[in-house]
């Protein structure tokens, strides 16, 4: 029986061999998929990760702790960007301010040299930002820790009221004093300068937040009233340790002589080892007219007494009464430091217990940075690159 012919348009069946290629070439096609694939996830997943570890982790990273308070690499270059910030902007200032001076006109060349001075300082300022803001960090964590367990809090008002001050606007301006008219009185009309209005001070402030804003884009106007309530916290804890500073405290009664050579100094000194009295030395070799006045008299003087150079007052508290120093070179010339009483308990002069009262939060944070547990996981991949 014949073999009937196959139409043209009816496919072949495949053969064994050919059916077993196409099996082989369709599983390396789906491993080669499957291969692809799993590189590309993988891609996709170490993208992830470094995504997350530059936007989310890092970030979060610690720059320090404090007992236990994060100071995160985030809010560490946030405060970095505005100090630069802040610093480049006092900068442009003064030197707006400095162009308008002619450095050769003798009459301007000390204003000149002023606004130069105090540029050099702001630049100085500026090559310090990265590690003195991280000791700002450090120092506001302590701060707001003692303000808490002191129950010292700063509330939004203060907070508004301070901004408008540095504004320059007065909710209620004081009543100009008017000048009392003599006959002997050169009367010079005047202008008075009109009060910041509050419409002016809004304006005023929303054009500094824009500017702000719009130049550090991780910076909110919030940023920037929490600085400003950082600033009154640590002044409330300020008046409030000076409050605790005592106002009674150890003082020598002491004199001195003043000498203009050491070659005097020396001669003065033997004839006090020879037994010669203090007073009857002082007013023959002292010199100054205002240590001839008063006798040598240096009064009563604490340890850290105001307006006398720190080491007369050293020289003096290692003495007892009858005893005298060694000469001291001090920028006057020679000096010699006897006393001849001593009080456990005296009431400190108003200039001294002021100096005392300002220095008291520098004292403290002193003692609470050595207190604390502070770790500084800070490296100088930290620093935002602007």
């Amino acid at each position: 029986m014949a073999k009937k012919k196959r139409d043209k348009g009816q496919a072949q069946a495949l053969t064994k061999k050919q059916i077993a290629r196409n099996k082989r070439v369709a599983r390396q096609q789906r491993t080669i998929w499957l291969a692809v694939a799993s590189v590309t996830a993988l891609v996709l997943i170490v993208l992830a990760v470094g995504l997350v570890q530059e936007y989310v982790l890092a970030p979060r990273q610690p720059v320090a702790v404090v007992d236990g308070k994060v100071i995160s690499r985030a809010e560490y270059q946030k405060r970095v960007r505005y100090a630069r910030w802040y610093l480049d902007s006092i900068a442009q200032n003064l030197m707006l301010e400095q162009s308008r001076y002619d450095p050769n006109d003798e009459s301007q060349q000390f204003v000149y040299q002023y606004l130069d001075s105090q540029l050099q300082q702001v630049q100085q300022q500026q090559l310090s930002v990265p590690g003195q803001v991280l000791d700002d960090l450090i120092d506001e964590a302590l701060v707001r820790q003692e303000a808490e367990r002191r129950g010292l809090t700063v509330s939004g008002g203060e907070v508004q009221l301070t901004i408008e001050q540095q504004f320059g606007y007065e909710r209620n301006p004081p009543e100009p004093t008017p000048t009392p008219i003599t006959t002997t009185t050169a009367i010079t009309p005047t202008t008075p300068v009109a009060p910041m209005t509050k419409e002016e001070f809004d304006t005023n402030y929303n054009e500094y937040i824009n500017t702000l804003t719009s130049a550090l884009q991780d910076f909110s106007e919030e940023d920037f009233r929490y600085t400003i309530e950082q600033s009154l916290l640590r002044e409330k804890l300020a008046e409030s340790l000076a409050e605790e500073v005592p106002t009674m405290d150890e003082h020598v009664h002491a004199y001195h002589i003043l000498l203009e050579t050491e070659e005097m100094a020396q001669e003065v000194l033997e004839r006090l080892k020879a037994g010669e009295d203090f007073s009857a030395l002082i007013d023959e070799y002292s010199q100054g007219e205002e240590t001839v006045n008063t006798g040598g008299e240096l009064g009563w003087l604490a340890k850290d007494q105001s307006g006398v150079l720190v080491t007369l007052v050293e020289a003096a508290f290692a003495l007892q009464p009858g005893e005298f120093s060694e000469p001291i070179q001090t920028y006057q010339g020679y000096e010699i430091v006897t006393i001849d009483e001593r009080q456990s308990e005296r009431p400190l002069d108003e200039a001294t217990l002021n100096s005392r009262q300002t220095q008291a939060i520098d004292d403290w944070l002193t003692q609470a940075r050595e207190e604390a547990d502070i770790e500084r996981d800070w490296s100088p991949e930290d620093v935002p690159a602007s």
